[in-house]
């Protein structure tokens, strides 16, 4: 029998074979168009199937995908970079694979002597997908999306604009998500994450972000996919709690 404490095999095989597949997609005679349909589809599925596998998580990247391609319309984000951000979102967590289980399955925060194990799974995230040749910027994206704008985030401690703007429009969209959708009531998400502008968050994204949750046609008019709704899921794992080492990230 496994150790408790062994990563989750299986999920991390699953990445790697995954990402062989779509490093494969590279040499297909399509169009460039066609081409970013196929990886979007195959992304999403692997999207979907890692967070089978990670307490309270199933639909989290597809909706702060949504919130990420936003903020990025809004502050004209060059197009050409988008389709990056949209897949670091997607797979933002996928880092969390390589956590040992006991680390996702806990109730109560992790000792202290779990933190650095905790605060390495964006780098690991990002060496998961940096084989992948479509997938080097956003495993650069997904490196440093838990950087915090006053310095004191992980796992480089960089600070402010030193911090890819990608990066830190996922960290709002991320945090939102996961306030929003499984520990706390929408409004106050709004609240706190205002809050955080300037110290965990970029303030001009996070007064953006929060100026497009009070526009209900911000999503009318935008393209993206999902709902503009933090309270949209699917699927029985949606009622699942998260960890408390989940709730912390």
């Amino acid at each position: 029998m496994d150790s408790p404490a062994a990563p989750i095999n299986a999920a991390t095989q699953l990445m790697h074979d995954v990402c062989r597949q779509l490093g494969d997609l590279d040499i297909l005679d399509l169009s460039q168009d066609a081409l970013a349909s196929v990886r979007i589809i195959q992304l999403r599925r692997l999207a979907r199937r890692i967070e089978t596998v990670i307490p309270g998580h199933f639909g989290h990247g597809e909706r702060t995908a949504h919130y990420a391609l936003l903020i990025a319309e809004h502050i004209g984000l060059d197009r050409r970079r988008c389709p990056e951000l949209h897949y670091a979102a997607l797979l933002h967590d996928v880092g969390l694979l390589t956590l040992p289980r006991h680390l996702l399955d806990a109730l109560t925060p992790p000792a202290s002597n779990d933190f650095a194990l905790l605060q390495s799974h964006p780098r690991e995230g990002a060496a998961l997908l940096v084989a992948v040749s479509f997938l080097c910027e956003p495993a650069r994206i997904i490196a440093h999306h838990h950087e915090r704008w006053d310095g004191a985030g992980y796992p480089y401690g960089l600070r402010g604009a030193y911090i890819p703007v990608e990066a830190r429009i996922l960290a709002v969209a991320d945090v939102f998500d996961t306030l929003a959708f499984r520990s706390t009531s929408w409004h106050t998400a709004r609240r706190t994450l205002l809050a955080s502008g300037g110290s965990k968050f970029d303030p001009e994204l996070c007064a953006t972000f929060c100026d497009l949750l009070d526009d209900p046609a911000a999503h009318r008019r935008s393209g993206n996919m999902a709902p503009f709704s933090p309270c949209i899921t699917q699927g029985p794992e949606a009622s699942c709690p998260a960890s408390a080492t989940l709730r912390m990230l």
